[in-house]
């Protein structure tokens, strides 16, 4: 399983890749793993979003 190559546009199609790619990693993950990889995940976007200015916090 590879990672979904994503277009410089990110459209409905990249976040179509991304939704299957991540569906087939899940399949082997319990749902406390989901929860903690997801939290992590969001942690690193809201750093990069408080670090570029875009979220208002």
């Amino acid at each position: 399983m590879n990672k979904p190559e994503l277009s410089s546009r990110f459209d409905v199609d990249d976040i179509r890749k991304i939704r299957e790619y991540n569906s087939l990693r899940h399949i082997h993950m319990t749902p406390a793993e989901i929860i903690e990889e997801t939290q992590a995940g969001a942690e690193k976007v809201l750093q990069m979003l408080e670090q570029s200015k875009l979220l208002g916090v």
